[in-house]
């Protein structure tokens, strides 16, 4: 095998595979990324046998064949590279040379038929949705990460789903890890296909790697064909691996009263956040809200560090409520929240405390008081 390739055309789908090559499989071989020619140009996969990805990048080719190589190496070299012309041959004992005119490097490479196959997506009933909206709508799922060894799939995966309301059709994303829980719908455009079809449950790493992928402009198609989330560009597809197990039934939870909402300037009830968090630790996570006669006073108390606390009017004329939250919640929901306001509606001790925007958009996030 034997190609010439601009720097530039590979130099950002090798940074965005080293999460898939990068992690720890039963098989070596996933450490490397597999090279096959074409007609007019090469082909790129990368699996962490969970995920996989194959994209198409123009190249000169001379002679046809296949090579299986180091990924992170390839990239650090592609990286460095003193030029835009970049050549690539495989040699005696799968060994391969990239190199240019003053540059040669030789790295040892691996069987290509040893390398997982990456199942072949035929026939998919895809529907479109907008790159930059499924990009922030996975951000907003993944940053509620599973911890060490979780196993649950409702807390290692997140619910994806396509359902109609109010006869719009809705793309729907929820994730949890228990203490906390975000939900965001994307409504679809009348023309993209989208239609109301059966839940599935993507693992979180499995969305991580394919955010690495998603451009902030266009269009991307989306597709479920047995066990794959699929999602396809122009030049390049992603298939995660779906799971097995049942979503809780959260509807009953997302129940609200209008009467009991409270309403704060966004940004100033962020930095209010982030104060009283400065004396939090491992040990010492909550912060006290202690809502009364149109005022929230916070306050932090750690026997290690020290105390604080923080006064600010507010709309809120019930009976007193005291309650213990994890600040760092607060802040990471209020991080995606897009209005200058910033809605909370909370009803007791018990029950669970939501953050949204203003202007009832479809994003949601719920998060859970902490034992006092």
């Amino acid at each position: 095998m034997r190609f010439i390739i601009q720097k530039e055309s590979i130099s950002d789908v090798l940074i965005r595979v080293q999460g898939l090559a990068g992690r720890k499989t039963s098989l070596a071989i996933t450490e490397n990324i597999l090279i096959k020619t074409s007609e007019n140009g090469i082909i790129i996969s990368a699996t962490d046998l969970e995920t996989g990805f194959e994209g198409f990048y123009p190249a000169l080719i001379e002679d046809e064949g296949e090579i299986a190589i180091n990924a992170r190496k390839l990239n650090e070299i592609v990286k460095s590279f003193p030029i835009s012309e970049i050549h690539v041959q495989d040699m005696e004992n799968r060994w391969v040379e990239i190199s240019s005119e003053k540059v040669e490097y030789h790295l040892v490479g691996a069987d290509p038929e040893d390398y997982p196959n990456i199942p072949r997506i035929e026939n998919v009933d895809y529907f479109k949705m907008n790159s930059l909206s499924l990009k922030q709508m996975i951000e907003q799922m993944v940053f509620i990460a599973p911890r060490g060894e979780e196993k649950r799939p409702h807390i290692v995966g997140v619910l994806f789903e396509r359902l109609e309301e109010e006869g719009q059709q809705v793309v729907r994303m929820v994730s949890t890890d228990i203490k906390r829980l975000a939900k965001v719908d994307y409504i679809c455009d009348p023309e993209s296909a989208c239609k109301a079809d059966k839940s599935i449950l993507i693992p979180k790493k499995g969305l991580v790697e394919i955010n690495k992928f998603l451009e902030e402009e266009g269009e991307v198609n989306i597709g479920v064909q047995g066990n794959h989330f699929v999602v396809k560009k122009e030049n390049e597809i992603i298939l995660v691996n779906l799971m097995e197990g049942d979503f809780p039934n959260f509807t009953p939870l997302l129940k609200q009263d209008p009467s009991l909402n409270i309403f704060f300037d966004k940004e100033f009830f962020l930095m209010m956040l982030k104060r009283m968090s400065i004396l939090t630790s491992d040990n010492y996570k909550g912060v006290v809200f202690h809502f009364e006669n149109n005022q929230l006073l916070m306050r932090t108390i750690n026997a290690s560090l020290g105390e604080s606390k923080e006064t600010i009017e507010i709309n809120y004329g019930r009976e007193p409520l005291e309650l213990a939250f994890n600040p760092r919640y607060f802040i990471e929901a209020i991080n995606f929240i897009g209005t200058q306001k910033v809605k909370m509606n909370i009803r007791d001790r018990e029950s669970p405390c939501f953050i949204l925007p203003d202007d009832e958009s479809t994003n949601l996030h719920v998060i859970m008081p902490m034992s006092m």
